[in-house]
């Protein structure tokens, strides 16, 4: 009896087992609540990031496209990669391109235009060229380069009272500048071929008193300028004979800031209403020398940007919401067509007239002759 007593109480004294805990699953940790409140936390956080991000780099590119374009400089995408996606990857780039097109046509009356590339005029150009195609044939790329910024402003808003000259320096210059490059370029869009030797420049830059100075600045300054902003292009070729031929062209930014509207503009306003046939005979002779059909005005070309515009926005829009995405720059506004090639000419009185300017200075300069023979 007392030894089961005993055994009892050495059974009820003995602990029993802890009981066996359940390890939770990952699978049960992301089912939790608390899991899943971090989750999507992180994913918005995520999201605004690169929303900023963006914004951020929409923001560079519109002050980078307007810094260029006051010291009339051409955007080119180098610089875009430097200073705007630098250090990071430059993989967003339609996206913030786009981006930055609405931005300066919404807030500025802006918009990127692609800057079209340098023609090859001589002969050792055109072979270089043509080496290059060859080395990188398969690999060639026909996205832009180089943009420029242009007006979206419809034409009853470009008055000068509206879009006054830049005031630095001052406005006065700049005006004066404006007008001459418009002049130079015009005198080379007519010239025959879209190539107007150094002479005849010379020349029509004499009858608008601008052959030595204009603005208070050396003429030969100036057009060193235009060259370097794009405006003309100096070619310079060797002859068969040794003899070295000059000729200017004009530049990428020429056929954009001007092109053949502002050409057929500057006529309009010189020589309306002035010519045997009046406005028809002056605009055939228009279609004539510059090589195209119908010439449109300024109306025309300012309508046309407007609408092309609010074109590119809805489409942008459209994009945003799903849509694909076209390559920048790669529609160009209408009138801002490149030189086309073929015989251009100047209108017959203005040849007859120079012709005859040159046997007056030719008469002149015999006759100077005469008298300082006879003084000796």
């Amino acid at each position: 009896m007392p030894l089961v007593r005993k055994r009892r109480a050495q059974t009820e004294a003995s602990p029993s087992p802890p009981p066996a805990r359940r390890r939770r699953t990952p699978s049960s940790r992301a089912s939790s609540p608390a899991s899943v409140d971090e989750t999507t936390q992180f994913d918005g956080d995520t999201q605004n990031n690169a929303a900023s991000s963006h914004e951020q780099l929409v923001k560079k590119l519109v002050r980078l496209a307007l810094a260029s374009e006051y010291s009339r400089q051409p955007l080119r995408r180098a610089d875009i990669n430097a200073k705007v996606f630098a250090p990071n990857s430059t993989r967003g780039f339609k996206a913030v391109f786009a981006s930055a097109q609405t931005a300066l046509r919404r807030t500025f009356g802006m918009t990127l235009t692609a800057l079209p590339t340098k023609e090859k005029i001589t002969v050792s150009q055109k072979r270089a060229a043509q080496r290059a195609t060859g080395a990188s044939q398969g690999n060639a790329s026909s996205a832009p380069t180089a943009w420029i910024l242009t007006s979206t402003l419809p034409a009853a808003l470009r008055a000068p009272a509206i879009l006054p000259p830049p005031k630095v320096p001052t406005a006065a210059p700049e005006a004066s500048y404006v007008g001459l490059y418009t002049f130079v370029v015009s005198v080379i869009y007519l010239s025959e071929g879209g190539r107007c030797s150094e002479t005849k420049l010379e020349r029509a830059l004499r009858k608008v008193n601008a052959g030595e100075y204009v603005g208070g600045e050396k003429t030969e300054k100036v057009l060193k300028r235009m060259e370097r902003e794009g405006y003309v292009v100096k070619v310079r070729e060797r002859e068969a004979g040794g003899e070295e031929s000059v000729e200017w062209v004009v530049g990428p930014r020429g056929r954009v800031e001007v092109g053949e509207m502002g050409v057929a503009g500057l006529v309009r306003g010189v020589y309306a209403g002035e010519r045997e046939g009046g406005v028809e005979g002056l605009e055939k002779r228009l279609e004539k020398s510059l090589g195209v059909g119908k010439v449109g005005t300024v109306k025309d070309e300012g309508e046309e940007a407007e609408a092309e515009a609010e074109a590119e926005v809805e489409r942008e829009e459209r994009e945003e919401a799903g849509g694909g995405e076209e390559e920048p720059g790669e529609r160009r506004p209408a009138g801002r067509s490149a030189a086309r090639s073929g015989t251009r000419r100047v209108v017959e009185d203005e040849e007859e007239e120079e012709e005859e300017e040159e046997e007056e200075e030719e008469e002149e300069e015999a006759a100077e002759a005469d008298e300082n023979d006879g003084d000796d």
